[in-house]
């Protein structure tokens, strides 16, 4: 997955990313509704190679090239908007989409010195329950793969804030009207929830009195003609003692005998 092959590959599909947001890959629509939700079959997905029966994201596990088609799907909007990004890690493919689209990028992560204070248009110290920035700060606030562990302990071992402080500290650093855009893997790994699969349970976390237009997104959940993805043993591992409010047994045959998807939830502040 991270050989020289995978690299170049990463590096050219970077180096072509402003040539295919030109080309507005999305602007139809992907999704499938059903139940009141978005299925993103990957067959309908504008990176599915239908020749080769393949992902057209040429990089990552199957996870990640969802994860890469769905920032593009979601941040390409961001023209002369003002973005917050939870946990940008090492390496951002969602900056490169917000400057590539014209927005402005400014992060926070928890992982780097608690000295470094973050400033507009760079990233430093914080984390989705301590986002050190005025009120109203912001016209987007998103987040890839970061959402599931909001709950585990913090670098430094600070208990974590509950997701309901972190929602709040989000919607106080949105504009009226602000979105968030949050995608997390389903059967991988974090809090119990995200492991479980229980979408009622996370979607409940966006209280409708503060929220408007919550919009769930499956990718990777209608895999076909694409394989399942089977949650890998070292995430089993990882969250093996931490399931509390869920059938271990069900657990189980979900990692061994499912396939890990991706969860995207957009909403707007009221």
């Amino acid at each position: 997955m991270h050989g020289p092959k995978s690299s170049l590959a990463r590096a050219w599909y970077r180096l072509t990313t402003r040539r295919r947001l030109a080309r507005n890959e999305w602007a139809t629509p992907y999704w499938e509704e059903r139940h009141g939700e978005r299925i993103v079959p990957c067959r309908r997905c504008p990176k599915f190679d239908a020749p080769r029966e393949a992902c057209g994201v040429p990089f990552g596990s199957p996870l990640r090239k969802c994860v890469v088609a769905a920032t593009e799907a979601h941040l390409r909007g961001t023209r002369g908007l003002r973005v917050l990004e939870l946990g940008y890690a090492r390496r951002s493919y969602g900056k490169r989409i917000v400057e590539l689209s014209g927005g402005s990028w400014t992060g926070v992560e928890p992982l780097v010195d608690r000295n470094r204070a973050p400033q507009l248009g760079s990233g430093g110290y914080g984390h989705a329950g301590n986002i050190p920035f005025p009120d109203a700060t912001f016209d987007v606030v998103f987040g890839n793969q970061s959402f599931e562990h909001w709950e585990e302990p913090l670098p430094d071992g600070t208990p974590p804030p509950p997701y309901a402080d972190c929602l709040a500290e989000i919607r106080r650093v949105l504009r009226p009207g602000g979105r968030v855009y949050l995608d997390a893997p389903i059967h991988l790994h974090g809090h119990e929830m995200f492991v479980a699969g229980d979408v009622a349970r996370i979607v409940a976390l966006f209280d409708r009195a503060l929220w408007t237009d919550v919009t769930v997104e499956r990718w990777r959940y209608d895999h076909a003609p694409l394989p399942r993805y089977p949650t890998p043993e070292t995430d089993i591992a990882y969250v093996r003692g931490t399931i509390k409010s869920y059938d271990a047994a069900r657990i189980a045959d979900l990692q061994a005998n499912g396939t890990v998807w991706l969860l995207t939830v957009t909403a707007s502040k009221r």
